[in-house]
Parts: C-alpha cells; sequence; structure tokens
C-alpha cells in the first residue's frame, strides 16, 4: 500500500494510519458492549484522531471513513450516558440507596 516509491516510510505511517482507523472502528462498536464504557470511547476517539490527522504524511484514504465511524461511535456514548444519568436521576439515587441497604450476612447478601 505503499503509494509513492520516494520514501519508504510512508507505506509503514499509512499502514499505522489503517490500524489507527481499524481500532477506532472497532473500539466505537465495543462501546455499547457496557453501557458505561466511556474508557473505549475515549479510545476510539484517540485512534480515530491518529488516523485522520494529516502529519504525520501521507493522508490516511482508504478507511478514512471507517475512523470517521469510529470516531462518531466514540463520541456519541460521551453524549448519550450523561444524558441518561440526569434524565433518571432519581432512579439512580434509589438504586444507590438499595444498595446502600444491603447488608453481608456471612456468605450471602
Amino acid at each position: 500500500m505503499n503509494p509513492t516509491n520516494r520514501d519508504p516510510g510512508t507505506g509503514a505511517v499509512l499502514g499505522q494510519k489503517y490500524a489507527f482507523a481499524t481500532a477506532a472502528l472497532f473500539l466505537g462498536i465495543a462501546c455499547y458492549v457496557n453501557f458505561l464504557g466511556l474508557e473505549k470511547a475515549a479510545l476510539a476517539i484517540l485512534f480515530a484522531w491518529l488516523a485522520l490527522r494529516a502529519n504525520p504524511a501521507p493522508v490516511l484514504r482508504e478507511h478514512r471513513g471507517w475512523a470517521k465511524a469510529g470516531l462518531v461511535l466514540g463520541i456519541l456514548p460521551w453524549i448519550m450516558v450523561p444524558a441518561v444519568l440526569i434524565w433518571k436521576w432519581n432512579r439512580v439515587l434509589d438504586l444507590l440507596r438499595m444498595l446502600q441497604e444491603l447488608k453481608y450476612r456471612g456468605g450471602a447478601w
């Protein structure tokens, strides 16, 4: 996948950007396996940014859509999780109260 034969390092950088785009896409999808998977969303955003940036050259062309999809899928949980927590705040507080009331009874809850 070396677009030019002038610089042999360009193919390595382009291959790295393809890997970043692929990682961004898969991490963006993995964000939805665990609803509060914001660490995977942050990694998806980071890898998408690494794949889409212009430096070092060359610019990613083939898997650019994968990187953009990973970026969008990574950003969505950062919007949805706080929105759901705010929307259901009373239920979150109820859940926390119920968890505080649980007592450990010698090997069984």
